[in-house]
């Protein structure tokens, strides 16, 4: 500058300073508070997390728990129920009900194959106890014939055991094929027609015997029955062979069912001594084979007051649990249902 002049002025024109800042809005306290902003992503994040925990109850876990009930509802054996309310849910869901639709029409198919199977079964098994029962009738017929025939009173006594053992075997196969259950025979009914038998069909002993029977329910399974009723066959034979004379007596027979054993009884009252059954020869062979197949033990002693019995005492077997009350829910109905 030179002297004596008049200083200029740096700039010929007005200065201009602008200042902005953001206007408040209805998040504006947040960013002010310094809590806030952690509490706000907390928020938001529950907010989320109830309407995605909302919207899968409504779309997955309801019908997921339908499902289920149905699913238990199968595995109980009632396949009439049909998951209706599922064709309103999403396309997953019916897809899945569908499978479990289409198992249960296999499952009842199934069941009626096995069914009709089964039904073919029981009527050839029938079919085989009734002629296994009627060839058995044909042996102890000609074995009656060749008795006729015999003059020796040993021989004759001989064949006519014979012939009641058969008899016993053959009684057997008819109870089977008459019983509604292949597996199981009622031992009352059957001992009932046993002594009904033996009694008709001696005619080699005194014809004044007389037999009682006491017996309590018991349904059991036929390979059981059959050393049972051997015993009892070889005990009756024997009490009427060595017990009376001419003048007859009673035997009673006393079939009894306790928790743990099984006991079947032959008493009579007759004169017959203890020694004559528990020597040893082929009655008193037989019983104690009879007694072994059945796991037990066979006692022979002095009855209560005169006479002999003669005592079979084996375990009681358990129940089986493949046989029981038919549960009317199983299988196929007349309709189907849904729920």
């Amino acid at each position: 500058m030179k002297s004596g002049t008049s200083p200029r002025p740096l700039l010929n024109h007005d200065i201009f300073v602008v200042i902005s800042a953001p206007a408040p809005d209805i998040w504006f306290w947040a960013r002010l508070n310094p809590f806030a902003s952690i509490v706000y992503p907390i928020l938001a994040w529950l907010m989320a997390w109830a309407a995605v925990w909302i919207v899968a109850d409504r779309v997955v876990i309801r019908w997921l728990a339908y499902l289920d009930r149905i699913a238990a509802i199968y595995a109980k054996g009632r396949f009439t129920v049909r998951p209706k309310q599922a064709e309103t849910a999403p396309m997953e869901i019916r897809a899945l009900a569908h499978t479990l639709n289409t198992m249960a029409d296999g499952i009842v198919a199934r069941d009626v194959s096995l069914r009709e199977s089964l039904a073919q079964k029981d009527a050839m098994m029938r079919e085989i106890h009734h002629r296994v029962k009627n060839n058995l009738q044909v042996i102890t017929s000609l074995l009656n014939m060749q008795q006729r025939a015999l003059t020796d009173p040993a021989a004759r006594l001989a064949m006519s055991d014979t012939r009641q053992r058969i008899t016993a075997l053959s009684l057997i196969y008819r109870a089977l094929y008459q019983s509604p259950d292949l597996r199981r025979v009622d031992v009352r009914q059957f001992l009932e027609e046993l002594m009904a038998q033996l009694s008709s069909g001696d005619t080699v002993r005194p014809s004044r015997i007389q037999t009682r029977l006491q017996a309590d329910d018991l349904e059991i399974d036929p390979d059981k029955l059959a050393p049972l009723a051997l015993f009892a066959v070889e005990a009756i034979s024997n009490a009427r062979k060595h017990a009376f004379g001419d003048h007859g007596g009673m035997i009673d027979v006393r079939f009894q069912v306790g928790e743990e054993d099984i006991v079947l009884e032959i008493a009579d009252d007759g004169q017959g001594e203890p020694e004559v059954l528990s020597s040893a020869g082929v009655g008193r062979t037989l019983m104690s084979a009879f007694a072994r197949q059945l796991r037990g033990r066979a006692e022979i002693g002095p009855a209560p007051g005169r006479g002999v019995i003669a005592r079979l005492v084996f375990p009681r077997p358990p129940p089986d649990p493949r046989v029981g009350p038919a549960d009317p829910s199983v299988g196929a109905g007349p309709g189907v249902g849904r729920i």
